[in-house]
């Protein structure tokens, strides 16, 4: 999903840690090692996922420093995904074994070589899907250590964290309304542990 785009969903996160004065030296490099790969037609893999530029899903070379607007990092995170339908494969597989039979003259295959024909239909139908592609924008601010990325799938976030910490050496952490109350205590000088004393309130009774 996009920030610049329009409306959507986000997870906010922060960055505890502060990068030193050298940080900005071989970022592009960095990055550049976990940028998105395209799935080739003889590949075998089912998923890619990897860095693009924000502006241009299919720019993934990370050139220059188009990804950096002081003081933000922008980039999207970049998921190509390819299946074959479990049903697909089940005709296929039914019309291999058929074939083979008659060939044969068997009345029946033993597991062991129907195992084989899956898996060699399934290679062989995988090579022929194009992949689906979807993109995630992230920005952050690496100055306040502020940070959202535009998901709010929880196996997604956990990848995205995951490939974060890879990249750049630095651990997300998941700012939740509680804890974002806490901070905004703490900035205008309260005590944070007052959000702990509050209670909900029922706005939907009348007076």
């Amino acid at each position: 999903m996009g920030l610049i785009s329009g409306s959507g969903s986000f997870c906010r996160y922060e960055v505890k840690d502060r990068p030193g004065e050298s940080f900005l030296e071989g970022l592009a490099d960095r990055i550049g090692r976990y940028a998105f790969r395209n799935l080739t037609e003889n590949s075998t893999e089912e998923r890619s996922v990897g860095w693009v530029n924000l502006m241009d899903m299919f720019d993934n070379r990370f050139s220059g420093l188009e990804f950096l607007k002081e003081p933000y990092i922008t980039m999207s995170l970049r998921v190509d995904e390819r299946k074959v339908p479990a049903t697909a494969i089940k005709e296929y597989c039914l019309e291999a074994e058929e074939k083979i039979k008659a060939t044969e003259n068997l009345d029946f295959l033993p597991k062991s070589r129907r195992v084989n024909i899956k898996e060699g239909i399934e290679l062989r139908l995988l090579k022929r899907v194009i992949p689906g592609s979807r993109v995630y924008d992230m920005i952050w601010n690496y100055s306040t250590g502020q940070l959202i990325f535009a998901c709010t799938n929880a196996r997604l976030c956990d990848e995205f964290q995951e490939l974060f910490l890879q990249t750049f050496e630095f651990r997300l952490f998941a700012m939740c309304p509680y804890t974002l109350g806490r901070k905004f205590l703490e900035q205008n000088g309260e005590s944070p542990d007052l959000i702990d004393g509050l209670s909900p309130s029922n706005f939907l009774e009348g007076p």
